[in-house]
């Protein structure tokens, strides 16, 4: 009869050590796959959540309404606050708030943009004139701001760190809108962001005037001549 042959030990050994090779290999491969996955969620993440932030800001920005509030003291509010570069903050009353269960309150939302610490923060109130009991609701809108500043362009296209400029009066200052707004950020990651938005213009004075009516309902222009009657 034939003699069956094994494998020796040295043999074993060395196909254990092979096998132990292509194991370690295999494990090196996928953690690099792994933690190359786990990086890239994280700057996903990281930029879905600057793309949802500076939408926010665009989108309270450019609905912006000139229309002024009181605080919880009781004193008049303007449409649109900027402080100045020590403390940039941005408060503003904008259109479109949505409301899908239909509840009993205004479109109309009263919002608050700022720093704290390095979080830029968006405030929002239930209420435009506040009461001595409001508080404003806080949304967390982007993490790693280590500098905010705001310019606001007036009317003579002049760039202003404070809105509304000290030298309007009072009256008219409440509800002067500027014509752009300048946003740049700090961030630890992407460095350096710049935002320039241009508010929506308002409707040209001659038609701000409504036509007159008459008492059919028909609208008259004021100089248009009457009519000659015919013989």
């Amino acid at each position: 009869m034939r003699a069956v042959r094994g494998f020796t030990l040295l043999e074993l050994l060395i196909a254990i050590a092979i096998f132990a090779l292509l194991g370690l290999a295999t494990y090196r491969m996928l953690d690099s796959v792994l933690q190359t996955d786990k990086v890239t969620r994280s700057h996903e993440l990281q930029l879905r959540e600057l793309v949802r932030a500076m939408a926010a800001f665009e989108r309270d920005v450019l609905q912006v309404q000139a229309r002024p509030v009181r605080d919880a003291f009781g004193d008049s509010r303007a449409a649109l606050m900027g402080d100045g570069p020590e403390n940039p903050v941005l408060e503003l009353t904008r259109n479109g708030w949505r409301n899908p269960l239909g509840q009993p309150r205004s479109s109309l939302q009263r919002v608050r943009w700022q720093l704290s610490g390095e979080q830029l923060q968006r405030r929002y109130w239930t209420v435009l004139d506040q009461a001595q009991d409001s508080q404003p609701q806080i949304q967390q809108a982007l993490d790693g701001v280590t500098q905010l500043q705001l310019r606001y362009l007036d009317q003579e296209g002049i760039w202003q760190t404070n809105w509304p400029p000290l030298d309007k009066k009072p009256d008219e200052a409440l509800k002067l809108l500027p014509q752009a707004i300048e946003l740049v950020l700090q961030h630890r990651r992407y460095g350096e962001l710049r935002r320039l938005l241009r508010l929506p213009e308002g409707l040209p004075e001659r038609l701000q005037q409504a036509p007159q009516q008459n008492p059919e309902g028909s609208a008259e222009l004021a100089d248009e001549p009457p009519a000659e009657s015919q013989p």
